[in-house]
């Protein structure tokens, strides 16, 4: 044990087994909010082509679900890129079983804490466990001072991690302000195009398209219904939509305000319509952007008791290709 150095422990710890909660008896079972490791690292071993991992499928920041607020991972030719960090993407990624050391870029759609309010730990935590120096960031501004600010905050982390470890500092990240629709990047294995969205009062909200050489992800961010993310997503292979369930956001919130809290119902609901994409016009958007398969995610309300039938029936109306309501962890 004396021979173990303080390194290959904490990297042992890193690879010790997942322990995968078992739900507590009589809890309901309508819709299993989620994939174990397990099953997710199954099926991203020895993976052909590119793959889609959903590594938080709840809309909001709530903590304390059983689904991690918005984030996902792409994996391509042994690359990893993160499409948003709401809470939980760290623990996520890891969870897959993709190293850090593959993680290449990161994406952010708009500045909500649901999206974004992980992303400075997923830099440092991600290059304690081997994450290169010289990652690239892709998001709206002020992305670049929030990462100098946080990169200055933790300044005394990274230090000490460096001399304990004798590691290289995390002192490059490579940040890409993104403003407006066009090009954003360009690798070996992909190339990104951004929209921007309808999300008050966040400017900009951007949506996401991933053309990768053997698939097409299309991603909505958050947005009210918008024929621009329908054009976006023309012909792509899988279209990632946020979705609302109106009905059950309106139980919801009455149930919210029953037990005292001080919305109005009625503004409430105005906000919800003008920022988000009720599961109907989802339906709608897909048909019309003719991709082949619809993922329902960034789910509003993130409630376990509604079932994946439910979630699944009002987008069935209009669009006719594969659907898959989201869980965390999901392989697509």
């Amino acid at each position: 044990m004396q021979d173990l150095s303080r390194r290959n422990l904490l990297a042992g710890l890193a690879a010790a087994p997942l322990v995968t909660a078992v739900p507590e008896e009589g809890a309901a079972q309508t819709a299993a909010p989620r994939w174990t490791p397990q099953q997710t690292q199954a099926a991203l071993k020895d993976a052909k082509g590119t793959k889609l991992v959903l590594l938080g499928t709840a809309a909001g920041p709530v903590p304390g679900r059983s689904r991690e607020m918005t984030s996902h991972v792409m994996l391509s030719s042994g690359a990893a890129y993160v499409l948003d960090c709401g809470m939980g993407v760290t623990d996520n990624y890891a969870r897959t079983g993709i190293p850090f050391a593959a993680l290449k870029s990161i994406f952010i759609t708009h500045h909500h804490a649901d999206h974004n309010i992980e992303y400075g730990p997923l830099l440092i935590v991600g290059w304690i466990q081997g994450m290169e120096n010289g990652v690239q960031v892709y998001g709206p501004p002020p992305l670049k001072q929030m990462t100098e600010d946080f990169m200055r905050a933790y300044k005394q982390t990274v230090d000490f991690w460096a001399e304990d470890f004798h590691m290289t500092p995390l002192t490059q990240v490579k940040v890409q302000e993104v403003a407006a629709a066009g090009p954003v990047m360009q690798d070996d294995n992909v190339k990104v195009s951004a929209i921007v969205v309808e999300h008050p009062p966040v400017k900009p909200a951007l949506g996401y398209r991933f053309d990768f050489k053997d698939r097409s992800i299309a991603f909505s961010g958050d947005t009210a219904p918008l024929e621009a993310v329908a054009k976006m997503a023309k012909g792509a292979d899988v279209l990632v939509h946020e979705t609302m369930y109106v009905p059950a956001v309106e139980k919801y919130i009455k149930g919210q305000i029953a037990k005292g809290r001080p919305v109005k119902f009625e503004a409430f609901m105005a906000h919800m319509k003008a920022d988000h994409t009720p599961s109907e016009d989802v339906g709608r958007i897909a048909q019309e952007a003719g991709v082949k398969t619809l993922v329902l995610s960034h789910l509003t309300p993130a409630i376990d008791s509604i079932s994946d039938e439910t979630w699944r029936e009002p987008a069935a109306k209009y669009f006719k290709g594969e659907i898959i309501v989201g869980k965390d962890l999901m392989v697509i």
